[in-house]
């Protein structure tokens, strides 16, 4: 795979990966400064990181990063093969994503009161400016540059 071709799609991937672990280390140090302790599942003030979306997209955003390094330094067959692979794990991503923001969006929108927690833990003052939104955003980003990066790969 040629550089430029290889950083279209490593960039969002990247840029996702870093947003998502910022924000879930973010939420584990509120978690821990609210509760004392990280380890604390039930009966709890906020969400503990573990039990929400973000920390399981924040996981997608590092397996997708890491076989995107390892898709680069494979043979142009094998990095077709392992891009269409990619796309479902993106795809699902992107499902997972979208899903959890018009969740949001709903939980914000038809609240009665004006005090929604988001799924990160965070009061919701904007939902387009949630981490939840951003790392969607970022999802979708990353599944359109993956089918470029396809389709270039199959024109070679």
């Amino acid at each position: 795979m040629e550089k430029q071709t290889y950083r279209i799609i490593f960039l969002p991937l990247l840029a996702g990966t870093v947003f998502a672990w910022l924000s879930v280390a973010n939420d584990f140090l509120r978690f821990a400064k609210i509760e004392g302790t990280i380890f604390k599942i039930q009966d709890c003030f906020t969400p503990n990181p573990v039990t929400t979306p973000c920390f399981y997209g924040a996981i997608a955003f590092l397996i997708a990063l890491i076989w995107v390094i390892k898709i680069g330094k494979k043979e142009l067959p094998a990095q077709i093969k392992n891009i269409k692979r990619l796309l479902i794990l993106l795809v699902a991503g992107n499902i997972f994503a979208w899903t959890n923001m018009t969740l949001e969006l709903l939980r914000f929108y038809g609240a009665q009161t004006t005090e929604v927690i988001g799924c990160s833990g965070q009061l919701i003052t904007n939902p387009f400016l949630t981490p939840c939104f951003f790392g969607s955003t970022i999802f979708l980003l990353s599944l359109i540059s993956a089918i470029v990066v396809l389709r270039d790969l199959k024109h070679q």
